[in-house]
C-alpha cells in the first residue's frame, strides 16, 4: 500500500488487473461489464459502514447522514436493494453514488476505486477522445502527486537524505515507521522535483496545478515548492495523495510549509491522517485533534489511534462535520501556552455546533506530543489523553487564567465568554454542572450564572428559530400519489413479459395529465426498456436532474410492497378519467358559445362520445394487458 493509502487500496493511475496484452482500449461494452461486475461484488453496507455508524432498524439500517448536519438519524440503507437514502436531505443512490459523493470522485473513479477494493480485474482505460478535460486534469494532478511522493521517498533513501534520516532517527522514528507513514525528503536544489516529473511526461502546467512548483518572481520559469524539507503526504478520505506538508531541515522559515489549495485539495475538508485512522476512530470511539504532522505521528507511534491534524488552517465547521461521521467524541491536544489555549478555545465552536462531546488535554509548557513521547514514553501520552479535562473544567481554568477577576467588568467579560460556549451544550444536566463550575471559578452564586445561562440559551433559541424561518422551506413533493404508484410499479418490472405489459399499460396513458418529473421518468423508462438498459428507479434516478433525483430515489427506497398490476391500472384509469372530464368540460363550454347548427350537432356528438367513455371507464377498466 502506498504511503497515506487506505484499506481501499486505490492508487491513481495504477495498472492493477490490466487486461489485453496489446493494450487496446476497450469499448463502452467492456466498461459496462466491468461496472456490473463491481456492482455485484461491492457490498453497500460494508462501504457505508466505513463512514457511518449503522444500527439495525427493521429491514434496513440507519445512522446519521454524512451529507448534512443532523442529530436524529434519518439516513437509511436497504441491504436487499443495495440503496441508501436520507429522508432529511434527499441524498441517495447506489454504492457508486455513495463513493463518488463521499470522496469527491467522478463515476469512473468511483467504479475503479471499488473494483480495486473488491479485487475485480479491470481493463486498461486510456485517454480516449471523449475523456472530459476536467477529469483528465484531476487524474494528471493525482498522478503527479504520486510521482512526487516516489521522488521524495527516493531522495530520503539517497545520499542527499543522510541528514534527514539522522534527524528522523533523533526524533525516534525507525525505518519501518518512516516507511509506514510515507515520510520523504525534498533536497536543497531548486528544481529537482520539476526535472523528475518533467522527465516522466508531466507538463509544467500540470506540475504547477498540483501545487508542487512556484513561479519565479523576477524572471520566467519555476522552482520546487518544497526544498530542504522533511515531507509528509496529505491524503483525502479515499487515501489518495492530494498535497504535502514540509518541515524545514535545520534553520529557516517558515518552519512548516503547507501545499496550496488545488482542484483536489481543500484544506477546509482535509484532515491529516484521517484515511489512515478511520478504523481507529470507530474502534476507540473518539478522535484526537492535534496541531501538526509530527504531533499526529507521535500519537500514532505511542499507540493512541485516531489522531488527526488540521493542515495549515484553523479547525473549521466542515472538519467537525467530517469527524462526526466517524465518532461523537473528541479530545483536543494543544500547547499549554496562551496561544495554544486560544487556539483550543477557537476550535470549540465548530465542534460544539456538531454536537460533539469535547475534552481538552493541555500539554506541559514548552512540550509537544513528540517531546513528551521522547522524554517519558508512550505511557505519558496515554495518561495525557485519559486525564483530559471535560469542557466545563477547561473553561473554568480559562477563566482562572484569562482575566481580571477582581473587577466586576472582568468577571462579566469572563462570564460572557464562557456562556458563549455553554449554550451549545445540548444536555441540560451538562449545562447545569458547567454553570456550577463556572460560578465557582468566578466566585459568584450558582443561581446568577444559571439565570444568565438561561437568558443566553433563550437568545440562541430565538436566533436559531429566526435562521430556520429565513431558510428556504423544503419544496413540496413533485409527484402525486397516483404518479408515485405508477412509477413504483414500472420500476419493479424485470422480465421481458412484465416489461412488455408495462409498455402496453402506459401506451394508453394521457401523459399530458402528468407532472413534469413523472413525464421525464416515464420517457426514460420507455427509452431504457427499448435499449435493454436498466429500468429500475435507482438506475433511472441517475439520469434525472440532480435537483429531482431525491424524489425518484425516495420511491426506489420505499419499503412497502411493490404496487400490483391492478393498482397500476387504477392509476392509469384515474389519469384517463381526469383527461376525459377536462375534455368534456371544454366541449360543454364550446357548445355554449357555438352559433351554427352543424357545429352544435358536432360538439354534441363529441360530448356524447366522451360521456360514454367515462361511463365505460367507471364500469370496467379498458386496459388489461
Amino acid at each position: 500500500m502506498s504511503a497515506g493509502g487506505s484499506k481501499w487500496g486505490f492508487r491513481s493511475g495504477g495498472r492493477t488487473g490490466d487486461a489485453g496484452a496489446d493494450g487496446a482500449r476497450p469499448g463502452m461494452g467492456a466498461f459496462r461489464d466491468y461496472v456490473e461486475n463491481v456492482r455485484h461484488a461491492a457490498d453497500l453496507i460494508d462501504v457505508v459502514g466505513e463512514v457511518v455508524k449503522l444500527q439495525k432498524a427493521g429491514r434496513s439500517l440507519k445512522g446519521l447522514c454524512p451529507f448534512h448536519q443532523e442529530k436524529t438519524p434519518s439516513f437509511q440503507v436497504d441491504p436487499g436493494k443495495q440503496l441508501y437514502y436520507c429522508f432529511g436531505c434527499g441524498s441517495g443512490g447506489d454504492v457508486f453514488r455513495f463513493v463518488s459523493t463521499i470522496h469527491g470522485l467522478d463515476f469512473p473513479e468511483a467504479v475503479k476505486m471499488l473494483g480495486d477494493r473488491y479485487g475485480i480485474v479491470r481493463p486498461r482505460f486510456g485517454s480516449g477522445p471523449r475523456e472530459a478535460t476536467a477529469e483528465k486534469s484531476r487524474r494528471r494532478m493525482l498522478e503527479a502527486l504520486e510521482g512526487a511522493q516516489t521522488y521524495f521517498r527516493g531522495c530520503l533513501q539517497s545520499a542527499a537524505g543522510t541528514a534527514a534520516r539522522s534527524y528522523l532517527t533523533r526524533r525516534g522514528f525507525d525505518d519501518a515507521q518512516v516507511e509506514e507513514y510515507g515520510i520523504g525528503f525534498a533536497p536543497e536544489g531548486w528544481d529537482g522535483l520539476l526535472r523528475h516529473l518533467s522527465g516522466r511526461g508531466f507538463s509544467v502546467e500540470e506540475i504547477s496545478e498540483a501545487g508542487l512548483i512556484v513561479p519565479k518572481r523576477e524572471k520566467s520559469g519555476y522552482y520546487d515548492r518544497f526544498r530542504k524539507r522533511i515531507t509528509f503526504p496529505i491524503t483525502d478520505s479515499a487515501g489518495r495523495i492530494v498535497s504535502f506538508g514540509g518541515r524545514i531541515l535545520g534553520e529557516g522559515e517558515p518552519k512548516y510549509l503547507n501545499g496550496p489549495e488545488t482542484k483536489v485539495y481543500d484544506k477546509g475538508r482535509t484532515l491529516f491522517r484521517l484515511s489512515n485512522e478511520a478504523h481507529a476512530l470507530r474502534k476507540t470511539g473518539r478522535a484526537i485533534i492535534v496541531e501538526g504532522y509530527f504531533d499526529a505521528l507521535a500519537l500514532a507511534r505511542a499507540g493512541q489511534g485516531g489522531a488527526v491534524a488540521v493542515c495549515g488552517t484553523a479547525l473549521r465547521a466542515e472538519h467537525a462535520r467530517i469527524l462526526r461521521r466517524y465518532t461523537e467524541k473528541v479530545v483536543l491536544v494543544f500547547d499549554g501556552d496562551t496561544a495554544g489555549r486560544r487556539a483550543t478555545e477557537k476550535a470549540l465552536g465548530p465542534l460544539m455546533a456538531e454536537g460533539l462531546a469535547i475534552r481538552v488535554a493541555v500539554l506541559p509548557p514548552g512540550r509537544d506530543p513528540d517531546d513528551l513521547l521522547a522524554a517519558e514514553g508512550p505511557e505519558a501520552l496515554e495518561a495525557l489523553i485519559e486525564n483530559a479535562e471535560d469542557l466545563a473544567g477547561f473553561l473554568a481554568e480559562q477563566i482562572r487564567q484569562g482575566g481580571d477577576l477582581d473587577s466586576l467588568e472582568g468577571r462579566v467579560q469572563a462570564l460572557d465568554r464562557a456562556l458563549g460556549h455553554l449554550v451549545h451544550l445540548s444536555s441540560p444536566m451538562a449545562r447545569a454542572e458547567a454553570a456550577g463550575r463556572i460560578a465557582e471559578s468566578l466566585g459568584i452564586e450558582d443561581d446568577l450564572v444559571r439565570q444568565e445561562l438561561r437568558r443566553a440559551a433563550r437568545s440562541r433559541k430565538r436566533e436559531l428559530g429566526a435562521r430556520a424561518l429565513s431558510a428556504q422551506p423544503r419544496r413540496a413533493a413533485v409527484l402525486s400519489p397516483a404518479e408515485a404508484t405508477l412509477l413504483r410499479y414500472l420500476g419493479s418490472l424485470t422480465g421481458a413479459d412484465e416489461l412488455e405489459a408495462g409498455a402496453a399499460l402506459i401506451a394508453e396513458l394521457p401523459i399530458e395529465e402528468m407532472g413534469g418529473l413523472a413525464r421525464r421518468v416515464l420517457t426514460l423508462w420507455s427509452e431504457h426498456r427499448l435499449s435493454g438498459a436498466v429500468t429500475d428507479l435507482a438506475g433511472l434516478a441517475e439520469y434525472v436532474d440532480p435537483s429531482e433525483r431525491g424524489e425518484v430515489l425516495a420511491l426506489a427506497f420505499d419499503q412497502s410492497p411493490a404496487p400490483t398490476m391492478t393498482e397500476a391500472v387504477g392509476c392509469v384509469d384515474s389519469f384517463r378519467e381526469r383527461n376525459l372530464n377536462q375534455r368534456l368540460r371544454r366541449v360543454q363550454s364550446a357548445i355554449a358559445e357555438a352559433t351554427g347548427t352543424e357545429e352544435i350537432e358536432r360538439l354534441s356528438q363529441e360530448k356524447l362520445d366522451l360521456a360514454r367513455k367515462i361511463l365505460d371507464l367507471a364500469r370496467s377498466p379498458v386496459i388489461r394487458p
